[in-house]
């Protein structure tokens, strides 16, 4: 039986587990936390009862057919799997009568003028190969590319207030191409099987306790707190790894190794071989200095039940300085949930992810990025229950006014600190400018070392679970594939719009080749269909 360690126990870490666990591998999962799920997690504790925190909230889209795929076969318990736990993602059960304005349709908020100016550059998009595509629009950020095309203050909103969040990109940084890419992806890949969902309860409950328990009965050792310092290569192989458990440094072997930590760990552990493997380190080196984005999530436990009138989704707030998204958790996690793990005085979770990191608050006057713990907590408190669209139509038990709310625990994930900046040693990685070109693909150079993680190269393309997921897959494929082992792994493949495929594929190849000599044989193949024709036209005349 050939033996796999797995480095990192995030989504991608455990779905090479799941998939590879199916074939007879031998597997041992290594995580450094001591939760799995990435920056997925979630903390909690009954006993203590200590209300539950995540690394950040989690949605899931129409387009997570990988990940829709895992979760179907992971049981829950004996009569529901973890697909079970998903609910639509929408407001409360009761109705008050208010409605947060949405955001959801935004083409509508774009201008004809400037519908006018962006369409050639989406012709311009179809019409190309992946590969020109990344070196035409990847180096081209959002923001200059709305000064260099003049367009209106209110596309600026759109494009950098309303777009960006909602697809987890920093404004400030992310490219032309990524937009432009996620919207195919979206156009084609959004299955109406499934909704917009989110997890009946914390994630590491609802899906990743369920996935740990269903690994371990197939065999699967996973290890926590377990921190891979140093890999050894020699001859182009891994020949073993040293691990960190404690204070204790350990000595593990195996025939296969997955590298599935973000590239700022992977990037690290290749650096004493950098002079060696010079191109590929170089490709890490970049994605994880271009990629760099910290993603920030808080969480108010409150004294009073508060939800959203049931068509919203979530209060997505872009009038706040720090485009706060909201979303009050507790309701969807049930009264009976946060009576066993909160103290009693909380009626209410409220979940606010903070999307700008650079424009300055209204209380403190500082943006996020250099504010304290508590600062934070003042300010976005204070933007959230001035914020016109939330406290006038937010739904609040016995209809009190939002001032009246009060605060009994605030909490930010632990990885954080203030150090004149707020900082993580766990960063989010995003698609910003220069990215798309260095995502490695699963394959390294490293014989026996193979590569997953949301930031790798996948058909998804968009930092997000599903990309995790579906880079865990390609690994677990490309394992087999190494090993000369068959599998019958199901791997979902984002389609592109088949109308442009033929112009992409002769792009392609007069991207590839030389030019003129492309040019020179499609005119050769149009003489010869033209002959062709005209000649069976001739036949038919003599007849």
């Amino acid at each position: 039986m050939k033996k796999v360690i797995i480095i990192g126990g995030g989504i991608s870490g455990l779905t090479v587990a799941h998939e590879l666990s199916e074939l007879g591998y031998d597997i041992t999962i290594l995580e450094r936390n001591d939760i799995v799920g990435g920056i997925a997690r979630t903390y909690q504790n009954e006993e203590k009862k200590v209300c539950p925190i995540e690394y950040s909230w989690r949605a899931y889209g129409r387009w997570y057919q990988n990940v829709y795929d895992i979760m179907k076969k992971i049981p829950f318990n004996n009569k529901e799997y973890v697909y079970d736990q998903l609910t639509e993602l929408e407001g409360g059960k009761k109705t008050c009568n208010k409605s947060i304005p949405q955001y959801s349709n935004t083409l509508n908020l774009i201008n004809v003028n400037d519908k006018f100016k962006i369409f050639p550059i989406v012709i311009q998009y179809l019409f190309s190969c992946k590969q020109k595509n990344i070196e035409t629009f990847s180096k081209i950020g959002l923001r200059d590319f709305i000064k260099k095309f003049e367009l209106s203050k209110d596309t600026e909103d759109v494009i950098g207030k309303i777009v960006g969040p909602y697809l987890g990109f920093d404004y400030h940084n992310a490219s032309v191409y990524d937009l432009l890419y996620f919207g195919e992806m979206n156009a084609m890949n959004s299955d109406n099987q499934y909704n917009f969902n989110i997890t009946k309860y914390p994630t590491n409950y609802a899906w990743f306790d369920p996935w740990v328990n269903f690994l371990k009965k197939k065999g699967v050792k996973i290890h926590t707190n377990n921190e891979v310092k140093n890999i050894i290569i020699k001859d182009s192989k891994i020949e073993c790894i040293y691990v960190k458990n404690n204070k204790n440094i350990s000595k593990k072997i195996a025939d296969y190794y997955v590298n599935c930590t973000g590239p700022e760990i992977f990037e690290k552990l290749l650096r004493p071989y950098n002079n060696i493997f010079n191109n590929y380190y170089s490709k890490i080196f970049n994605v994880k200095n271009y990629g760099y984005q910290i993603q920030l999530s808080i969480y108010y436990y409150i004294d009073r039940k508060v939800f959203l009138e049931k068509n919203n989704r979530l209060a997505y707030l872009p009038n706040t300085p720090w485009l706060l998204m909201v979303l009050p958790t507790g309701h969807i996690w049930g009264d009976k949930y946060l009576k066993k793990f909160c103290d009693p005085k909380i009626k209410e979770v409220i979940s606010v992810g903070i999307c700008e990191p650079y424009v300055k608050g209204n209380l403190i006057k500082k943006p996020w990025s250099k504010c304290t713990i508590s600062e934070i907590r003042a300010e976005a408190w204070n933007q959230l229950i001035n914020d016109k669209d939330f406290k006038n139509n937010v739904c609040i038990e016995n209809d009190v006014d939002v001032q009246k709310i009060n605060i009994i625990d605030f909490k930010m994930w632990h990885s954080y600190k203030y150090d004149g900046i707020i900082n993580t040693y766990e960063p989010k990685w995003a698609n910003n400018v220069n990215t798309a070109k260095y995502r490695p693909t699963s394959i390294s150079p490293i014989k026996n070392l193979v590569v997953a993680g949301a930031y790798t190269d996948t058909s998804t393309g968009t930092f997000s679970m599903e990309s995790a997921c579906e880079s865990g897959k390609i690994a677990a494929k490309t394992v087999c594939k190494i090993d000369n082992k068959n599998e019958n792994i199901y791997l979902h493949t984002k389609k592109k719009i088949p109308l442009f495929e033929p112009i992409r594929y002769i792009n392609k190849i007069t991207y590839r080749n030389n030019l003129l000599f492309s040019i020179f044989i499609i005119i050769v193949i149009i003489f010869i269909i033209f002959y062709l024709y005209k000649s069976k036209k001739y036949k038919l005349s003599i007849k």
